[in-house]
């Protein structure tokens, strides 16, 4: 018996855990799940030492044996503490996302970000999100799809919080790239969501460029598109008047 599974059952003879936390412990730490002779001998332990009777519950899964964790002894108390099921961390790790600790761990588990959620996203290189950030993505309920055609739109300035105020919205990142191809270059995300819930087209407002109208405001684009102003009539004027 390894020294790890020793201390566990030491803990629950000590009535400092209970069986159930120390199954999870063991399903961190790799090992079979406790046998129902180890399990009555804790309780044995804990009733001559005076503490409840508590019934032995049924032995759960044991993770892969060829995936121990590096979480200490302490670090495994922490984890069943808070709850974190032993299958988050196990498919945590089966992603490939060794690179979270502890804490992110337990606070990605506590607002019950689901782990494929993450392999997508990593999946699709993006990488460079924190903890926090990846827990209101979540939240809001922000495929990591809405997040890989922002970056191959070439949004690349848009901000965290920019990203998920124009998800809320529901605006496209491709209708934000074209808007800036009609030649509008510096839209802020209100901006955008006002000519995008006044469904203006961008290629409306290529055509009123084109026209020689590039010094609109999104007022007046608005105003102009609502009063269906064709932007060949005021190219005509426009030549007319020269």
């Amino acid at each position: 018996m390894n020294e790890e599974r020793t201390m566990v059952l030491e803990m629950l003879a000590a009535g400092k855990i209970t069986i159930e936390q120390a199954n999870q412990l063991i399903e961190v730490l790799g090992e079979p799940s406790l046998s129902t002779a180890e399990q009555w001998a804790g309780q044995r332990q804990r009733e001559e030492r005076g503490t409840p009777h508590l019934e032995p519950l049924e032995p759960v899964e044991p993770l892969d044996h060829r995936r121990r964790t590096n979480f200490t002894l302490d670090q495994m108390i922490e984890l069943s503490e808070h709850e974190v099921d032993p299958s988050f961390i196990k498919a945590i790790h089966e992603g490939g996302l060794h690179h979270l600790n502890l804490d992110q761990i337990i606070e990605l588990s506590e607002h019950e970000v689901d782990p494929s959620y993450l392999i997508k996203l990593r999946e699709a290189g993006i990488t460079d999100l924190t903890v926090d950030q990846l827990v209101e993505l979540s939240e809001h309920d922000i495929k990591p799809g809405y997040l890989i055609k922002v970056r191959q739109a070439g949004l690349t300035d848009l901000d965290f919080d920019a990203i998920v105020e124009l998800s809320e919205h529901d605006i496209k990142p491709s209708y934000i790239s074209r808007l800036r191809e009609a030649g509008l270059y510096d839209l802020s995300v209100e901006e955008v969501i006002e000519l995008n819930e006044h469904d203006i087209k961008p290629s409306y407002v290529k055509a009123l460029h084109d026209a020689g109208m590039e010094d609109l405001t999104v007022d007046q684009l608005i105003e102009l598109s609502e009063r269906e102003v064709d932007p060949s009539y005021l190219k005509a004027l426009q030549g007319g008047a020269n």
